[in-house]
């Protein structure tokens, strides 16, 4: 049995910018560039959302709907450095880690109980740890695969740890909206929910291949699979030097991880 966490520090690049700059913290707050009103939202933080703006957003847009929204330029070398600080620590607790996007890494944690102690332990210790230090906060999905911690992950209310056993990947499923699935997509999820009446998991996980077929094609299967709660893809090792691909801001030092 494999030991996945899926750990997600939401908004992550206005988590950062709020340890740089503490004056952001409960504000409404998204990452755009600043070039024209046209630019798209990258990251919103929680507050914004609650106001209706929401990533993928035009910029414009945005400002209308929230008026006091504070909007950061992205700033990809501080990124990088708190991804950095992040990764130093999971890398103490297994090799194998894999950074999707800035803030949400998976680690396979199978085979590491005799160090660490149960996978929900140790996700419970690496989020402790990760608050502690570099005043980051997040939550932590666990399961025996990528796809259903990555889930759990997301679906956390506050920044806590959700287990989902061994063998409960396909009720944990059941009852979530069907476009927590992965692949679904915009054009197949109008096509579920307007013309299927289609709207919960476990209403997918029913239909059969063949009527799958007609909607996802060649991907038929993998969805069914996907909305059993299985996924076998594996954990891929980290490069020696992860490439972060994104955003936040301000000018003071982030607390260093050693």
């Amino acid at each position: 049995m494999r030991h996945i966490i899926h750990f997600h520090i939401p908004a992550f690049p206005i988590a950062v910018a709020r340890i740089c700059q503490p004056k952001l913290r409960d504000r409404p707050v998204a990452v755009a560039p600043p070039q024209s009103e046209r630019t798209i939202v990258l990251s919103v933080s929680c507050e914004a959302r609650k106001e209706g703006v929401f990533k993928g957003m035009p910029l414009g847009k945005a400002m209308k709907v929230c008026p006091k929204l504070t909007v950061l330029s992205p700033d990809p070398e501080l990124t990088g450095k708190a991804s950095q600080s992040v990764f130093k620590m999971i890398a103490h607790y297994t090799p194998l880690w894999e950074p999707s996007r800035p803030g949400n890494i998976h680690l396979d944690l199978t085979g590491t109980e005799r160090l660490w102690g149960k996978a929900k332990d140790t996700s419970c210790r690496l989020r402790r740890e990760v608050q502690t230090r570099l005043h980051l906060s997040g939550t932590v999905g666990v399961a025996s695969n990528k796809m259903v911690s990555l889930i759990a992950s997301r679906i956390m209310p506050s920044e806590e740890v959700l287990d989902v056993g061994d063998g409960d990947e396909a009720s944990f499923m059941a009852p979530l909206p069907v476009n927590v699935i992965p692949g679904i997509g915009r054009f197949r999820k109008k096509i579920l929910l307007e013309e299927l009446n289609i709207t919960r998991v476990r209403q997918l996980a029913l239909l059969d291949i063949s009527s799958l077929r007609l909607i996802f094609g060649i991907q038929a299967l993998v969805i069914h699979q996907r909305a059993l709660g299985i996924d076998p893809t594996p954990v891929y090792p980290a490069f020696e030097k992860p490439r972060v691909s994104s955003l936040p801001i301000s000018g003071k030092k982030l607390p260093s991880a050693a």
